[in-house]
């Protein structure tokens, strides 16, 4: 089963998450929505080592692969498979706005947990 994981980035220097999850019959791997507040720039925005996601046992998960959304206001993080009721953090690192303006490393990060 397939999570998606809506979070919200500001580049206003914090995260703030809405979890929801959409299913789906792939029971091997999760997707991670990453929400921008503007459109981000396109340089770096594939490249894997930008992001992490930690579990709260410290496991960090496998990032397989990364996908913008029409806009380059999102992009989906496409991971190993979460686990239910264990807490996540995803860390978003080197990225910048459109304007240049890199992502705030003080608060580029946010807490989430899958449910259900």
């Amino acid at each position: 089963m397939k999570s998606l994981i809506k979070i919200f980035l500001l580049t206003g220097f914090f995260l703030s998450i809405n979890t929801s999850f959409a299913q789906s019959n792939d029971n091997e791997t999760s997707k991670v929505l990453v929400r921008f507040n503007e459109p981000m720039s396109r340089e770096g925005i594939f490249d894997l080592s930008n992001y992490k996601i930690i579990s709260e046992d410290n496991h960090e998960l496998k990032i397989y692969k990364v996908g913008v959304v029409e806009g380059d206001t999102a992009v989906v993080l496409f991971t190993e498979k979460h686990q239910l009721g264990k807490a996540y953090k995803v860390i978003v690192s080197n990225l910048k706005d459109k304007a240049g303006n890199l992502i705030h490393q003080e608060n580029n990060y946010a807490h989430y947990q899958k449910e259900q």
